[in-house]
């Protein structure tokens, strides 16, 4: 079982501490042996408050800027947009603050921290002369709150304090320590920082974080600090809160009320149940999936076998911690996972640690439906509800349109007008405008993956509705077919002579999302049997869109003819969002645009940033190559060293198996776990495909528990690298069509009857 990491040392830098979650509380517990430091997150700690940015010229611009593109002038269309439609930043996750713990010191022995996924607790145990110690921490979802157990062989005195890089105070409490702070109410990304301050103006969210102790020694509190003297056992319970309502209201909300109603609801259980009550309830989603596969033991540290490079049980290991971050960081009614997922120690985090809606908050939820994880995929989907009415005020602003649009940025507060600050070379990546598309690839998915006919009539085909609205109006005809113009490939740009650009008349991503998109709203539509007329005109449009192209070296084109690429490696390959996450490309139903899928792959390079290395396991797996698709997990597997001054250089891995963009960013992980998915299901062409991309080098193993679209629940087997059984279960009676690597058979499944599948001898 590869369900543990563990090190032989405590953590130096935040990329070696372990992280822990309940989905809104975040922690990384670094495991010190002297002050030991927890930091601390909560989901709704943002900077910013509600607000709605307009700019007076938008609508003007978008028109000019579209004429000029169509006639060829995309430099004076390229300034016209800087200046007059790319506007302000979006605000940033904060970090909330720090759990500090005054320790006894003295030679060190026997020393071994760990984070076991199976159960969601972090340890640390060693000795000092004859003393042992031992810590064990863990943030509940029941309990909603951090609970951190410290046992000693020998009476022993600690103190505890809590602090913030935010405004804030300590005070002394009945039992304990409260910490009361408040949040900018603006602040810039780190790579705009000087564009303006962070600002404190009274207005923006505040926070509360209660700490108190249960103890067999005795409990002083003063002058912020809470100390245990001759103790034996101490548990701290910690809970916090912030004034956080909604994106679209002031932030008025009692945090400390919200801390005082946990502290009540935890305080009937001792620690022994809520320990219980926090691995029962982990372990129900986490035990939902298992990979097993002939391993040699390795009972070496993690950051050990990381420095030797892929093995085995690595790739599971980081497979099963992908699943770990998603239960740990997105549970129903916390907020979406961000760039970093819950945890982040930065006030200026990297890209303000906010939705990056061009494929990174995406790919957070890639392995959630395949691992069987549908509930932690709420987050999300909440998010879109949000974004689907602040997008109706860009929409109508910006455009002059119907329904709703958001661009490459959001945050907290439901953001989804351009950014970019009207700065010269934004464009690239603050015009594109298509994530309201490609979220809407996330509700439909859900309904195909749990065919929840209520999710599909009252929360998704409302906004797949309304999405393809704005986009209908937004279509400009042409002699090939309609486009939508100008468009944008996401942080792209093409070389034209002596010139670079972003803007072309239409691109490969925009016209797939577009598709993808309309044939989903279609099919919404004809399940629910609505909208017939609406129906009918938006599969009209999609019969008229232009299409992908192939250049003359073989490749799928990424801009709207075959310009020069400015980087050949560049990291987004967003032109093959038709063969992943999309479903328009596949080797069986298109086969040479997927041969042109592959020579892009191999023009672009397997290296790059750690995110992208995740999306390149997913896309060569889809091209049923998954001897390359492992490579770039072998790839990922680069362990970056945190001890040397430029580590925040190169993608791969830190110790405590966190992606490297570098620096962090958590859809690295997603990105992997979704794509050693692929190896065993994929759901594409209508059928259920069983070890499509089964790499050569695992010749034997079994997978149990993924998720395959209709709620059907499915188990391989196989052995000298063939199946040997498939073992499938739903509560739905229905038909799938069934490809293994022998033969395609049509399955009837009775409900709640597993069926098993054996190939033919």
């Amino acid at each position: 079982m590869e369900d543990l990491l563990w090190y032989e040392c405590p953590a130096n830098v935040f990329e070696e501490a372990l992280p822990l979650g309940n989905g809104a509380l975040g922690a990384m517990v670094y495991g010190k042996t002297d002050r030991e430091r927890i930091s601390l997150n909560l989901d709704t700690l943002w900077s910013g408050k509600p607000r709605h940015y307009q700019l007076p010229d938008a609508q003007d611009a978008i028109r000019q800027a579209r004429r000029l593109v169509l006639n060829g002038n995309i430099a004076e269309a390229e300034r016209i947009l800087e200046q007059k439609f790319c506007g302000p930043w979006t605000q940033s996750y904060l970090p909330m603050g720090d759990l500090w713990i005054e320790l006894p010191e003295g030679e060190i022995r026997a020393y071994r921290r760990e984070l076991h996924l199976d159960t969601g607790i972090a340890t640390a145990t060693y000795r000092i002369g004859d003393t042992e110690y031992r810590r064990e921490c863990l943030i509940s979802n029941p309990d909603q709150g951090l609970f951190l157990q410290l046992v000693s062989s020998r009476p022993t005195d600690y103190r505890f304090g809590l602090t913030s890089q935010l405004k804030h105070t300590v005070r002394n409490g009945q039992d304990g320590l409260l910490l009361f702070g408040e949040a900018f109410s603006d602040i810039a990304p780190s790579y705009a920082s000087g564009d303006r301050p962070a600002v404190y103006d009274g207005e923006g969210i505040r926070f509360a974080v209660s700490l108190g102790a249960d103890t067999d020694g005795m409990r002083v509190i003063e002058d912020g600090t809470l100390i245990i003297r001759n103790a034996r056992n101490v548990t701290l319970r910690l809970f916090a809160d912030t004034s956080f309502v909604a994106w679209d209201r002031i932030p008025d909300a009692d945090p400390m009320e919200r801390v005082r109603q946990k502290q009540i609801a935890a305080a009937e259980f001792a620690y022994s149940d809520i320990r219980k009550r926090h691995v029962t309830d982990h372990a129900a989603l986490y035990d939902r999936v298992l990979l097993t596969m002939p391993l040699s033991p390795d009972p070496r540290p993690t950051d050990l076998r990381l420095q030797d490079g892929y093995s085995t049980g690595l790739a599971i290991l980081l497979f099963n911690f992908g699943r770990y971050l998603t239960i740990a960081s997105s549970r129903p009614g916390t907020r979406a996972t961000n760039l970093q997922g819950i945890w982040n120690e930065e006030l200026y985090a990297p890209w303000s640690s906010n939705y990056t809606v061009n494929i990174n908050t995406e790919m957070n939820y890639w392995p959630a439906l395949p691992c069987r994880l549908p509930e932690c995929t709420l987050p999300l989907t909440d998010l879109i509800r949000d974004v689907s009415e602040s997008g109706r005020r860009t929409a109508r602003d910006y455009y002059g349109a119907p329904g709703f649009v958001s661009h490459h940025n959001i945050d907290l507060w439901a953001h989804t007008t351009p950014v970019g600050n009207h700065g010269k070379g934004c464009l690239s990546y603050a015009f594109w405008n298509l994530s309201s598309g490609w979220l809407c690839r996330h509700l439909f998915e859900y309904y195909e993956y749990t065919l929840d006919a209520d999710f599909l009539a009252n929360v998704a085909y409302p906004i797949l509705k309304s999405a393809t609205e704005f986009y209908l109006s937004q279509l400009t005809e042409t002699a090939d077919g309609l486009i939508l113009s100008p468009s944008t490939s996401p942080e792209n740009c093409y070389r034209a002579g002596q010139n670079t650009f972003a803007l072309a008349t239409h691109t490969a991503m925009s016209q797939t999302i577009l598709a993808e998109l309309f044939d989903s709203c279609v099919a919404a539509s004809k399940l629910l049997h609505t909208d017939d007329e609406f129906a009918d005109a938006v599969a009209n449009a999609r019969r008229n869109l232009v299409g992908v192209s192939v250049g003359t070296a073989g490749e799928l084109l990424e801009f709207d003819a075959p310009w020069e690429e400015n980087d050949l490696h560049h990291r987004h390959v967003s032109h093959l969002y038709g063969l992943y996450p999309g479903e328009s490309i596949t080797p069986l139903q298109t086969p040479a645009l997927a041969e042109a899928c592959r020579q892009t792959l191999l023009r672009r390079g397997d290296e790059s940033t750690g995110w992208s290395m995740g999306w390149k396991v997913n896309l060569w797996a889809r091209l049923h190559d998954g001897d390359h698709a492992l490579k770039l997990v072998k790839d990922q597997l680069t362990l970056i060293d945190t001890t040397a001054v430029n580590y925040h250089h190169g993608g791969g891995t830190y110790k405590n198996l966190f992606d490297a963009h570098p620096p962090f960013q958590i859809d690295g992980n997603f990105g992997v776990t979704a794509g050693i998915c692929q190896f065993f299901l994929q759901c594409t062409d209508g059928e259920l495909k069983i070890l499509p991309a089964l790499p050569h080098q695992w010749q034997e193993g079994k997978i149990s528990g993924l998720l395959a679209n209709g709620n059907v629940t499915v188990s391989v087997e196989w052995k000298a690298g063939r199946l040997c059984s498939a073992e499938l279960i739903t509560p739905i009676p229905q038909t799938v069509r069934l490809r293994t690597p022998d033969e395609v058979s049509e399955i009837t499944l009775a409900a709640n009857i597993p069926y098993r599948y054996q190939p033919r001898v």
